[in-house]
């Protein structure tokens, strides 16, 4: 029997929550089974508008506010939607758990992907919990921050990667359009350069490291409000002419191969894809030792974890507001945010750019961890599961 999902979500730039839900609708679009999926877009880019089209997707473009209740009514009743699978709501329960039952939609699932460590509104959360019909996130400290924040109990579903085996012409070129040498050691940061990613943390550790290994270079690939300001730290630092700011890039994945290590040094993070993405590229990485980046990683076996002791002083317009709280990751207990201690960090990326044994060792162990564990195919299976368990338990007219 047909299980119709209607996905609410924001479709403006393929990051993060955005991302997964997308190779998800890829992948179910390649393989379909007998959930049948449509979108709810709160809004949308012209790109992902295209890409949502060639799915052959049904879609509603709908804020979703009480004066568009009737349009949005109309399309789960055209649609006989089952489930309403809600991504990164929650703070906005009007919208995501209030209307949605007016509208008549008969279950409720909310996925948690990262807005929770900013949410506030949380009494009138808890005052609609009931609408609910079941919550999943995407790692253990979510899971923690849902609960103490929220009184919410989640279900964890790992986020998945999708496993490329596609060959690519040319993936070495990087370092030939930049003008290195083919030895050069690269450290890398891959991510939007905004301040829960901790890039300038990245940029004050590439001094220790140029003191004991001057010829390595360094990467950010991403873009964002605090590009300018790392720019500057750069200059100021005077290793600017180290470090190559290569905006955001489609590809991000394969310029990773050709990184020696990849640099995650996020002071909130929920889960972190780069990390999976840079292990498919058998690659090793050092993050933060906070939040979802502790249970993506095992230190010492496949990347390193590095503890966060120093203060975070943010100063650049646009970026995001600090969270109270994170978990972390060796206590799991809640803590102020900080940024990594720039020399634990500089030690562990030496570690890597000197002993390649070392790091193809960790890379080689972080690929077949991403394999068994992170996998674009076991997050659908897990999703789709779901569903089923959802309707089993409280029939509904399929």
């Amino acid at each position: 029997m047909q299980i119709n999902v209607l996905h609410m979500s924001h479709f403006e730039i393929r990051y993060g929550a955005e991302k997964q839900l997308l190779d998800y609708l890829s992948l179910s679009s390649k393989s379909p089974n007998e959930i049948k999926h449509h979108v709810c877009a709160l809004r949308l880019s012209n790109s992902i508008y295209d890409e949502l089209k060639k799915m052959n997707i049904p879609l509603l473009i709908t804020k979703l506010w009480p004066w568009n209740i009737t349009e949005f009514a109309s399309f789960v009743k055209m649609h006989n939607i089952h489930i309403l699978h809600v991504h990164n709501q929650l703070r906005f329960p009007l919208r995501s758990r209030i209307l949605p039952k007016l509208a008549g939609v008969p279950l409720i699932l909310e996925h948690e992907h990262g807005m929770i460590w900013n949410t506030s509104s949380t009494r009138l959360i808890k005052l609609t919990n009931h609408l609910v019909n079941a919550n999943i996130c995407n790692s253990n400290a979510a899971k923690i921050m849902l609960k103490h924040k929220c009184d919410i109990n989640a279900q964890v579903i790992y986020n998945g990667i999708p496993l490329s085996s596609e060959e690519v012409e040319n993936r070495s070129q990087l370092k030939e359009k930049l003008g290195l040498p083919h030895n050069t050691p690269i450290a890398g940061f891959v991510g939007r350069l905004n301040n829960p990613k901790g890039a300038e943390a990245f940029i004050r550790m590439i001094p220790l490291v140029k003191k004991d290994l001057p010829q390595a270079r360094f990467i950010l690939v991403g873009d964002g409000p605090m590009r300018d300001s790392l720019e500057n730290e750069a200059k100021n630092l005077g290793i600017h002419d180290l470090v190559f700011f290569l905006g955001y890039q489609k590809d991000a994945h394969l310029l990773m191969e050709e990184m020696d290590v990849v640099v995650v040094p996020s002071f909130r993070e929920a889960f972190g894809n780069v990390v999976i993405e840079a292990a498919l590229a058998k690659r090793p990485v050092i993050a933060s030792n906070v939040d979802g980046l502790a249970e993506t990683i095992i230190d010492g076996e496949t990347g390193f974890l590095v503890d966060c002791t120093e203060p975070i002083i943010t100063r650049t317009k646009g970026t995001n507001r600090l969270p109270r709280s994170v978990v972390d990751g060796r206590t799991l207990e809640l803590r102020p945010p900080y940024l990594p201690n720039t020399k634990m960090l500089a030690e562990k990326v030496l570690a890597c750019l000197q002993n390649p044994e070392l790091s193809s060792l960790l890379g080689h162990q972080a690929y077949l961890r991403a394999h068994s564990e992170f996998s674009l195919e076991r997050y659908r299976l897990d999703v789709d599961n779901k569903y089923r368990e959802l309707v089993s338990k409280n029939p509904v007219s399929l």
